[in-house]
């Protein structure tokens, strides 16, 4: 592939990138609200990376995805135990939502079996 086509589509997927993490940040609080587990919205969450838009899933011409993921907050905040419970597509964005997840680090107070869901779309 020629050198002007690679860097045209570096910069396409890295504006794709930043839209979405844009997009994602700006639904934080629908994000926080689709969190199924008994969490109180006023819990301190130190760090909740989101995560990225496969590549894979642009080559795939994936332009859309759900993954509801369980995982398990403990009493120092750390992320454990983290379970796919459903994908759409199977296996196109998981890995990416299970390894933001895994990153996370809450409050304590935030302890206890919790769920996520991440919606992925490409406009």
């Amino acid at each position: 592939m020629p050198a002007k086509t690679m860097k045209k589509l570096a910069a396409a997927l890295i504006g794709m990138s930043i839209a979405a993490t844009a997009a994602a940040q700006a639904e934080e609080s629908a994000v926080t609200a689709a969190a199924l587990g008994a969490a109180s919205a006023s819990a301190l969450q130190e760090s909740r990376p989101l995560p990225g838009y496969p590549v894979s899933a642009l080559r795939e011409r994936e332009r859309y995805g759900r993954v509801l993921l369980g995982y398990d907050v403990g009493a120092d905040g750390t992320v454990t135990n983290v379970q796919v419970l459903s994908a759409y597509p199977v296996r196109v964005f998981t890995r990416a939502a299970t390894r933001a997840v895994e990153g996370w680090r809450l409050a304590p107070s935030y302890a206890g079996t919790r769920q996520v869901e991440f919606t992925f779309q490409m406009d």
